[in-house]
């Protein structure tokens, strides 16, 4: 997790640091024994730009393709904040050649970003003030329907405000670069151990998280945290003696509409589909956010499967109640439930007992707070390797009749689902 969100950082998809943790995880399988592929796949065209501080910090955030994009020709100068930037009076009286900072509004964009030019701004940062899912704003890609002759950036809401209280201390100039990234392919990384039997049709088990991260997020627990687990999960599982096959799949452009989880599952042959009986999507498993309460085994749907079931069994288990079933469409367990695969998601959420649609998820998604330090809860990440660990452990141990037979034993989760699967 400190690899991914600390020394690699965000990894747009597409861009060198997508690829460098690919690489890092596919070494790590390498090291564990495991047979390792990549599966690389388009993925579109990203518009980034990166604000450097005096100091030499540097933000990373989204650019507006109708903006100039300078490369390692750099635009500098003074910030000023111009409020939400729509009516003259809130504009200082000197533009030019500063870099105006706004409140972005999206039904007036194109107003602000126009009079900011007009004005000769050097360069514009809109920064967000809320997400798409009640957290804090993100950075974005500031969308326009006319282009400019500057660079126009979107800022996520800590960015910005952190912009405001330098301007506030006395004032800050930064330096701007803005790069348009095309023809960018993503990757998938799969890691392969076979059923000990040396069965090349035996029943296969998946573990699956995402690699990358949105612009500007170092994602440690969207998603480095289901990157850990997996990992972790691969370490342990290695030796035993298992009588089905264990893929852990790395999946590539989450964020940029499970672009990765869709092409593995298009590639999969009728054969192989049908030989998948459970995959555990484990996506935002460790956040400290105090307002979740539980684990989620989420399905598409919102109906029990197999790996619900045997999470659930799990918990039992482990005399640990956090985990609830529920329903949840937005991760790399959907391509599997589509093609008529049994998958979950799990996720820490707090979800409305009156509506299960209704939930709650950490404030810090998918923006630069999204670090170990801010959003990462060791007791909620050992919390969720006990359990899926245990789960996947009950689905693809080689089967023991005395042990299944033992009173104090709970039968293995979905045994009769997996039989059925194989047939």
């Amino acid at each position: 997790m400190r690899v991914l969100s600390e020394h690699i950082g965000p990894r747009p998809a597409g861009l060198p640091a997508e690829r460098q943790a690919a690489e890092y995880i596919a070494s790590i399988l390498q090291q564990y024994g495991y047979e390792v592929s990549m599966q690389t796949f388009p993925t579109p065209d990203q518009y980034i730009g990166t604000v450097t501080l005096p100091d030499g910090t540097s933000w990373q955030m989204g650019a507006s393709r109708f903006g100039a994009i300078t490369g390692n020709n750099p635009v500098r100068g003074v910030v000023i904040d111009a409020g939400r930037g729509i009516s003259p009076d809130e504009f200082p009286d000197d533009v030019r050649g500063k870099v105006v900072l706004m409140e972005y509004v999206a039904s007036a964009r194109n107003t602000q970003v126009a009079n900011a030019a007009a004005r000769g701004a050097a360069a514009v940062i809109l920064y967000s003030t809320v997400g798409s899912r009640g957290n804090y704003g993100s950075a974005f890609s500031p969308s326009l329907s006319t282009s400019y002759g500057i660079p126009i950036l979107g800022a996520a809401l800590i960015q910005g405000q952190r912009l405001k209280d330098m301007i506030r201390q006395g004032g800050v100039e930064v330096s701007i670069e803005t790069y348009a990234y095309t023809n960018l392919e993503s990757v998938n990384v799969i890691g392969r151990r076979p059923a000990r039997s040396g069965e090349g049709n035996a029943p296969i088990v998946v573990v699956s998280s995402h690699l990358d991260s949105v612009v500007g997020a170092p994602g440690a627990n969207d998603d480095a945290s289901g990157v850990g687990l997996a990992l972790e999960l691969a370490r342990v599982l290695k030796s035993y003696n298992m009588d089905k096959e264990l893929r852990f799949i790395f999946f590539g452009a989450e964020e940029r509409g499970l672009i990765g989880s869709r092409y593995y599952v298009s590639q999969l042959s009728d054969d192989d589909a049908r030989r998948i009986v459970a995959v555990f999507q484990a996506d935002m498993v460790a956040t400290s956010y105090p307002n979740v309460t539980h684990l989620y085994a989420m399905t598409v749907d919102g109906a029990p499967n197999i790996v619900t079931e045997a999470a659930t069994a799990a918990g039992a288990r482990l005399g640990n109640s956090s985990i609830l079933p529920g329903q949840f469409g937005s991760s790399d367990h959907v391509p599997f439930h589509n093609r008529g695969i049994p998958a979950a998601l799990f996720i820490w959420m707090r979800v409305d007992s009156w509506d299960p649609l209704v939930y709650d998820i950490e404030k810090v998604y998918h923006t630069p707070q999204d670090t170990i330090a801010e959003n990462i809860s060791q007791e909620r990440m050992q919390t969720a390797l006990e359990i899926i660990g245990a789960a996947v452990f009950d689905l693809a141990r080689k089967t023991v009749p005395a042990l299944d037979r033992a009173p104090h034993y709970r039968p293995r989760a979905g045994e009769a689902s997996v039989a059925a699967a194989i047939r």
